[in-house]
């Protein structure tokens, strides 16, 4: 049905990016490099995955999306379980999600943004099962692997492996446990030196963060994205590494998106300062990291904090982007205190509002030849006010929960679970 909705249709049902992925994995097939599909920015694990879409049928890739949509709904469930909500009640935070119909139509028109979702909530969900730590630092690697911005939740994720997070495995590897030892050695000394100077305070701080747990998580994680890497560009060279990441670093895309840098790209298409790009990416930068380190401990709202701020301050916006941080949604609002029946209805009807007046300056541009760039920047720069406004008021009406106590188990802050359960 929507592949003879995309015949029929003037505009066409599959994303622009599904012909991309499935050209691309097209040149796989044939033992060539994805990258001969101009416009192919992505790491070559998603066209190989892709295949296929080529050996047996083209809407492959769409189902895989789809049941990543379901793969997510399930991971949401079951984050909301660990932290005491019963299961008939989180089915309706699943449902904000799994009945979403922009995440419905962005899967299925062929976007592979969902398989990111998995990676980053399969993440948060194995680190919570701390049993599965190190499938935790595989999976994260590998998402940061698959598109450069998930590396933004190393922060909050440092922080929230303290010493509340508990052991999650029996013993160090020997090296490690050496450094344990010169560690708590290195702040005995410190601690009994006598003085009252602030660098000793700093340096001691810095050595307590600099735990071994915090160092496996950063050693594993990196391992497994340096190994990826390092076998892409074996095999497709510096193609891969400008496509995969160095074109998302230095991006400029002067075509309409939500961003509010994109008018001032297009005016300066053949003369752009590189100032503009640091412009943009300073303030970005700034507020991810003061979040992640301040909210670090309640993981969930940090994340989805983090997220929000890094696509509405970024240099290009498209609507997939938005399902980075709609997959974190209803893993924050059980901790929210706003009332959803008039401020949280207003704040949900401004973000559909800000999407629609774009929308409707993109659909004249795009399809009947208006030149209204000027009017999709006023656009953008509305919906950038109104996404600041939101992220203001979500953090005013945060109730901070920590994900662990000070027992080193989860806490119980959405119900008491269901009868029987237990807490981690």
């Amino acid at each position: 049905m929507l592949h003879a909705l995309s015949i029929c249709s003037a505009l066409k049902y599959t994303d622009i990016d599904y012909v991309v992925f499935t050209d691309a994995a097209r040149y796989i097939t044939q033992g060539k490099s994805p990258y001969l599909r101009e416009t192919y920015r992505y790491t070559p694990i998603l066209a190989m995955m892709l295949t296929p879409n080529i050996y047996w049928f083209h809407s492959f890739g769409k189902c895989l999306f789809a049941g990543a949509d379901l793969l997510v709904g399930y991971l949401i469930h079951r984050i909301l379980v660990l932290r005491g909500m019963p299961s008939k009640e989180a089915l309706k935070y699943d449902a904000l999600w799994l009945l979403n119909p922009m995440v419905a139509n962005i899967s299925t028109r062929g976007n592979a943004e969902s398989l990111l979702g998995v990676m980053v909530l399969g993440t948060l969900y194995l680190i919570l099962n701390r049993r599965y730590f190190y499938s935790a630092c595989i999976l994260f690697g590998l998402s940061v692997h698959f598109k450069i911005y998930p590396v933004i939740y190393a922060v909050p994720l440092l922080f929230l492996l303290d010493d509340n997070y508990g052991q999650p495995f029996d013993k160090y590897p020997f090296i490690l446990s050496k450094y344990q030892e010169f560690r708590y050695q290195l702040l005995h000394i410190l601690n009994n030196e006598q003085g009252d100077k602030k660098w000793k305070k700093y340096l001691c701080g810095l050595i307590e963060f600099c735990s071994p747990l915090r160092i496996v998580f950063g050693l594993a994680s990196a391992s497994v994205f340096f190994l990826l890497t390092a076998l892409m560009y074996k095999q497709y060279g510096m193609e891969f590494m400008h496509n995969t990441y160095l074109y998302h670093v230095t991006r400029e895309d002067h075509r309409h998106n939500f961003s509010i840098w994109f008018y001032q790209m297009y005016l300066g298409i053949e003369n752009t300062s590189p100032w503009m790009g640091l412009l943009a990416f300073v303030p970005q930068l700034a507020l991810v990291t003061l979040i992640g380190i301040a909210f670090g401990k309640d993981i969930f709202f940090a994340c989805f904090v983090q997220t929000f701020l890094f696509v509405t301050f970024n240099k290009v916006i498209t609507s997939q982007y938005f399902m980075w941080y709609i997959c974190l949604f209803p893993l924050i609002l059980p901790s929210s205190k706003l009332n959803f029946r008039w401020k949280g209805l207003i704040l949900i009807a401004a973000w559909a509002a800000g999407q629609g007046l774009w929308l409707n300056f993109a659909y004249q541009l795009e399809f009947l030849g208006q030149n209204t760039f000027l009017q999709l920047w006023i656009a953008g720069t509305s919906f950038f006010i109104i996404n600041c406004w939101i992220v203001v008021e979500l953090i005013l009406n945060h109730k901070y929960e920590r994900v662990y106590g000070s027992n080193g188990r989860i806490r119980w802050v959405w119900g008491m679970g269901d009868p029987g359960s237990k807490r981690r």
